[in-house]
């Protein structure tokens, strides 16, 4: 039996924060890869700035009014085979809440929210947080 895929990335910023790496397909067809803060508390799939949404967007959708500010909502193309994510997810554009993570580590480029997180198994402990496909995953 093959094993699943894992991603484990160490904590980082200050205060330590759980992050991703997640690749999207953008428009144009090439692959970019992001760092997010890892957020359970966020109900958004996914929050990148508003250069980021104008490059990944691949459709339209309403916005969300939230304490920061109104998010411009679109459809984003998950490219992470590994972890059998190649799908559509909604996600929004704020540059404040992309500001906020970077306060955090300069490296997070937005946040990925519960809805994205519960596509796959995740955790951690005192010194990771990780990824992979859920068991039976086929």
């Amino acid at each position: 039996m093959a094993a699943r895929f894992e991603q484990r990335n160490a904590y980082k910023g200050l205060p330590l924060r759980p992050w991703v790496r997640l690749r999207f397909r953008a428009k144009d067809g090439s692959t970019v890869e992001m760092e997010l803060l890892a957020d359970t508390g966020n109900p958004c799939a996914a929050i990148v700035s508003q250069k980021a949404m104008t490059k990944l967007k691949r459709g339209k959708g309403p916005p969300l009014n939230t304490n920061f500010g109104l998010l411009q909502g679109g459809w984003l193309r998950l490219q992470m085979p590994e972890l059998r994510l190649v799908r559509p997810i909604y996600g929004y554009a704020s540059d404040a809440v992309v500001t906020a993570a970077k306060a955090s580590h300069g490296d997070f480029d937005g946040l990925a929210g519960l809805p994205l997180l519960r596509l796959l198994e995740y955790g951690g402990d005192a010194s990771w947080f990780w990824l992979r496909q859920p068991p039976g995953t086929p």
